[in-house]
């Protein structure tokens, strides 16, 4: 199943002005910016394909990962050296071709666009994320295998790492089964035909398309399209590449990335990668984050309180609709089934259960209910849904990804949301 998409790629689809996305009026903010990626679990849906084992401990074991990783682009590349030098001859570029696609497997590297990004990817386990142009003023954040608790999201501080959101508590999946990487470009290799140039190769194939244009935060663009023309360039040393593609749709026209691949096998981050080396362990915290509070006071007049064993382990953000809170989502990958006692609280605070709930038709169609409460808060009737995903209901990756099951919240002021009926939004 591939792939989440990426935070970064949500962030450039929002300030794409290209017709093709079209606008929606509201913003995205909080711990996390809707990546909803595994908010998808609500539904019971994912987009993973394989599983490979990439577990990660502390960041001593990123630093001699780091330096292994660089070993091996030694001993990988020294049976080309010696075969050069014995033959008095330079590599070929159908050598060098090869050459630089086996640097693409080594799992580290660094992708630039200076209208857009920088991103490092460290041994499989850390991507750091730079931005630039309209993306400028928002900070370096990324992704990264957390000692032994999962894979998280991470926003660079002053003083280092500020972890939030969570993708998995499996510590043992692959970084790659839920981002687009450079490793992807590795297992298209076979689609790149010569062209009269040296170094110059060319694809038609929409597979290509689509991992250039996902790595540049447009996949969207090319997934839309009709026909596509990548071009990789690489450079004569087989140290760094150019990769570009032109998807044309024929409703929208044409869209054109590209990027600079650099730094095969040395890329690392001297501040991630130290912070991650004496990283402290996460702890169960009982409560929202801040930002959630902040919101869930905003939207209802009162503090909401947070179910039972609510922990570092979830996936949360806040939707606005002209700069006031409209939406709050979160889910939680290590509270296990809280319903009963959650529904129990929100009776305490005066919600009612509401004629949206179909336990019936929920247990047939999905195995568990949908839980949804109102109450009315200035003249206006506000909602909750609330609902658990048991293990046994998620496909086999899933439950590689969330052992304990999915703990759902959502929380809705259905005014904030323009020309949408009730009923929809909550459904949705």
């Amino acid at each position: 199943m591939k792939k989440l998409l990426p935070l970064i790629s949500l962030l450039v689809l929002t300030a794409c002005s290209n017709p093709v996305l079209g606008s929606s009026g509201n913003s995205v903010s909080s711990t996390s910016s809707v990546e909803s990626t595994t908010s998808s679990i609500s539904s019971t849906s994912s987009s993973e394909s394989s599983v490979s084992s990439s577990s990660t401990s502390s960041s001593s074991s990123s630093s001699s990962s780091s330096s292994s990783s660089s070993s091996s682009s030694s001993s990988i590349f020294s049976s080309s050296s010696s075969s050069s030098s014995s033959s008095v001859l330079p590599p070929t570029p159908s050598e060098i071709f090869e050459q630089f696609h086996e640097r693409l497997a080594l799992k580290n590297s660094t992708i630039v666009d200076e209208s857009y990004i920088e991103e490092k990817f460290i041994d499989g386990k850390i991507l750091v994320n730079h931005y630039y142009g309209d993306f400028a003023s928002k900070g370096d954040d990324g992704y990264c295998h957390y000692l032994d608790q999962g894979i998280y999201h991470f926003n660079v501080t002053e003083s280092g790492l500020d972890i939030d959101r969570c993708k998995t508590v499996n510590k043992d999946l692959d970084m790659c089964e839920f981002f687009y990487t450079t490793y992807d470009l590795f297992f298209v290799k076979s689609s790149w035909k010569k062209t009269n140039k040296d170094y110059v190769y060319t694809s038609t194939e929409k597979d290509v398309s689509v991992i250039i244009a996902e790595l540049d935060g447009q996949g969207i663009l090319a997934e839309g399209s009709d026909t596509f023309k990548s071009t990789l360039t690489i450079a004569e040393d087989g140290l760094s590449a150019t990769y570009e593609t032109i998807a044309k749709s024929n409703e929208y026209g044409e869209f054109k990335m590209s990027f600079l691949i650099k730094d095969l096998g040395t890329t690392t981050d001297e501040k991630v990668v130290t912070y991650l080396a004496n990283a402290p362990r996460l702890e169960v915290t009982n409560e929202f984050p801040s930002d959630i509070k902040t919101a869930l006071n905003e939207m209802f007049g009162c503090d909401i309180a947070a179910p039972t064993g609510t922990s570092y382990a979830h996936e949360s953000y806040v939707s606005n609709y002209q700069e006031k809170p409209q939406t709050v989502f979160y889910e939680d990958y290590l509270a296990g089934d809280q319903v009963i006692a959650y529904r129990t609280y929100l009776e305490s605070i005066d919600f009612t259960l509401s004629d949206l709930t179909d336990e019936k038709d929920d247990l047939k169609k999905l195995g568990y209910v949908r839980y949804y409460y109102e109450k009315v808060v200035d003249s206006e009737t506000l909602y909750v849904e609330l609902f658990y995903v048991p293990k046994i209901q998620l496909d086999s990756f899933e439950q590689l990804m969330f052992p304990n099951g999915v703990l759902h919240l959502r929380f809705i002021r259905p005014s904030r949301v323009k020309k949408i009926e009730v009923s929809n939004l909550l459904k949705n």
